[in-house]
C-alpha cells in the first residue's frame, strides 16, 4: 500500500511505518534553506537516498541529524550566564 502526498510541489512517501521526506520538506522542517540542505546531503552529514532527480530522507535519519547537532549546554550544564561576570557593575562604559 503506497500513499503519496504531494504538498506544494514536495513529496511525502509513506509505507506502512516508513516514513522519507524530500529535500524540501527536510528544509521546512528544519528551518534551513533547500541548497543548505541537498549540500548537507551531498556532504554526507544527512543520509538520503536519491530516487530519480529527488532525495529522500527518511524520518530516522531527520532524527539522527537533529541528535548529531552539538548544543550551547555540556554535560547536562547551562554555560554561565556572561552578564553575570559584568566587570562594569552596571555602569555604561565609553570607548
Amino acid at each position: 500500500m503506497y500513499l503519496y502526498d504531494f504538498i506544494w510541489l514536495t513529496i511525502m512517501i509513506h509505507v506502512d511505518d516508513f516514513k522519507a521526506f524530500d529535500a524540501n520538506e527536510v528544509a521546512e522542517m528544519l528551518d534551513m534553506k533547500y541548497r543548505t540542505v541537498t549540500r548537507y546531503i551531498q556532504a554526507g552529514k544527512i543520509r538520503a537516498r536519491k530516487i530519480g532527480k529527488k532525495y529522500f530522507v527518511t524520518e530516522q535519519d531527520v532524527k539522527a541529524f537533529i541528535l548529531a547537532q552539538s548544543t550551547n549546554v555540556e554535560n547536562g550544564q547551562i554555560k554561565q550566564d556572561l552578564t553575570q561576570n559584568n566587570e562594569f557593575n552596571g555602569q555604561i562604559r565609553e570607548d
